[in-house]
């Protein structure tokens, strides 16, 4: 009787060991589909915030906080973290996922959603795609530059290598904002953002992508 214990025992952890290995592999550099089935994951994890989040304009984005409620959960494998960005009056306006994969480099995928825009970011080393909208925006460097999706054309950069309070956002030849710098923050300015000049939607779009990111990785 002894023995027979012993023996389904040692076959279940020999079987949990396999399980635990073979999800380690999935979660090691993982493909497209992969990275699509953990997307809709996400998104479906973020629905009840993306649900109450307040609609987005030019004065929410001026009261928008670095402050937020972040919640994270481990599953052995990988580590997901969620969280909201709102505004200083608590509304919020950044609901967004996260999720860490197995590897010794920089590996992760990233979605955000606003009430009017969807942000998906698959993380790596020394760049990051981007896609807004459904549409493919570009990639950004390690240096905070984002470039066209086919070519070397600059479009954007955020400075996030700066010491200053300020992370000046240019689009362009135009610095349209500023992110607050969160390793400088003080109470006298809580807000995420400080507009230099108006911005078009395609604008906008481009200052978020940046935006959200460099939030995002500033919290994690």
């Amino acid at each position: 009787m002894g023995v027979s214990i012993a023996m389904v025992t040692i076959v279940a952890l020999a079987g949990s060991g396999i399980y635990f290995g073979l999800r380690t592999l999935e979660n090691y550099n993982p493909g497209r589909k992969k990275i699509q089935k953990d997307l809709k994951e996400l998104k479906a994890q973020l629905l009840p915030f993306i649900n109450d989040l307040v609609p987005w304009s030019e004065e929410e984005q001026e009261q928008l906080s670095l402050n937020m409620v972040k919640k994270k959960s481990s599953k052995n494998i990988v580590t997901t973290v969620k969280g909201l960005f709102s505004t200083v009056y608590h509304e919020p306006l950044i609901a967004w996922a996260y999720r860490k994969y197995v590897s010794s480099k920089e590996n992760a995928l990233l979605y955000a959603k606003t009430s009017h825009h969807e942000f998906i970011y698959r993380i790596k080393k020394n760049w990051t795609e981007v896609v807004v909208d459904s549409q493919p925006l570009g990639h950004i460097n390690d240096e905070g530059v984002l470039f066209q999706q086919k070519g070397k054309k600059a479009l954007a950069q955020i400075t996030s290598s700066s010491e200053s309070l300020g992370l000046p956002i240019v689009i362009g030849q135009k610095e349209v904002a500023q992110l607050t710098n969160p390793n400088k923050m003080d109470g006298s300015r809580i807000r995420a953002f400080q507009t230099v000049s108006q911005m078009g939607a395609e604008e906008e779009k481009i200052f978020l992508a940046l935006s959200i990111l460099e939030m995002v990785k500033r919290q994690i």
